[in-house]
């Protein structure tokens, strides 16, 4: 029988474990770093390793929720966020707080994508209720966000402004732009809802300022779909043109390309998939290659799905 002690770890044995699976994700490997993490949260005796290496988990948790809304993907967007909250529950009961309001937070994004409004309410009020006992200015903004995003997803336009209002006053008086974009990228689509093309359009022209100052592609890719539907909807030909060639622009920049059927990524509606290499492919070309590997880097990827 062995001891108990055996099995703990301590301070320097933490610290390397820690960095092993900061090596380990940053190369990509992020199955693998997310188990080392657990092993050393699960075994470790030094209260500072263990909440840092529970920062490391939940943080790694929120990144890859992000990627996967941003690959559409809100089922598994909203699975990251859900098990970072597990986490806390189980770990880091009484001094992770800051860790608890943010998996709440990205947990109201993925679920108001969804479409489960209530859940999404529900999350992002619990999340400003701690971001307002700590004065977490920053998490207070996106908050304020995603109220609007929820109440516009309603089609309470009137209830959103306020929030979004509320919102890119905090984000400015922090220097937040990319928040900022992304308030005037709420707001322009309330406008949009409204029928108000050219308010949208004016919200979408100042985005795109803050968008080209900082080089963000994603951000000007998103403003150039937006500006495709408006001017489609105007039967403004030549705005339309401008637009749609400004789209493919950024897609080459950014490389959005399926490397199975070689068209673009983000002009349709169609599902994505990342494999472990990092690559991402439409779902249903990954489907038709099956088991034959990444053809990116010629990696065997038996299974999809981690980044």
């Amino acid at each position: 029988m062995r001891l108990f002690g055996a099995k703990e770890m301590g301070q320097d044995q933490t610290k390397q474990q820690i960095e092993k699976g900061l090596q380990l994700y940053q190369s990509n490997q992020t199955e693998k770093a997310l188990q080392v993490w657990m092993r050393v949260l699960e075994k470790t005796t030094d209260p500072a390793g263990r909440f840092r290496v529970l920062g490391c988990l939940i943080t790694a948790h929120s990144e890859m929720g992000r990627y996967k809304d941003m690959l559409k993907d809100y089922e598994k967007a909203l699975f990251f966020p859900c098990k970072a909250a597990e986490l806390v529950n189980d770990y880091g009961k009484g001094w992770s707080l800051k860790y608890r309001a943010m998996s709440q937070y990205h947990m109201a994004v993925a679920y108001r994508k969804l479409g489960h409004l209530a859940d999404a309410m529900e999350c992002c009020e619990e999340s400003m209720k701690i971001a307002l006992q700590h004065g977490d200015r920053p998490l207070q903004a996106l908050c304020l966000l995603c109220f609007a995003d929820i109440h516009r997803s309603r089609a309470d336009i009137q209830t959103a402004f306020p929030r979004y209002d509320s919102s890119m006053s905090i984000m400015t008086e922090i220097g937040n732009r990319l928040g900022q974009i992304q308030v005037l990228l709420g707001v322009a689509k309330c406008w949009m809802i409204k029928k108000e093309l050219d308010k949208a359009l004016e919200g979408i022209e100042k985005a795109q300022e803050l968008a080209e100052g900082l080089g963000n592609k994603l951000g000007l890719l998103k403003l150039h779909c937006l500006c495709e539907g408006i001017y489609r909807t105007k039967g403004q030909q030549r705005e339309l043109r401008d637009h749609v060639v400004k789209f493919h622009e950024c897609v080459e920049e950014m490389e959005l390309y399926c490397g199975m059927c070689g068209e673009s990524i983000g002009e349709k509606n169609n599902q994505l998939q990342a494999l472990p290499c990092s690559h991402f492919f439409h779902l249903k070309c990954l489907q038709t290659n099956g088991t034959r590997g990444c053809p990116n880097c010629l990696r065997s990827s038996m299974k999809p799905g981690f980044v």
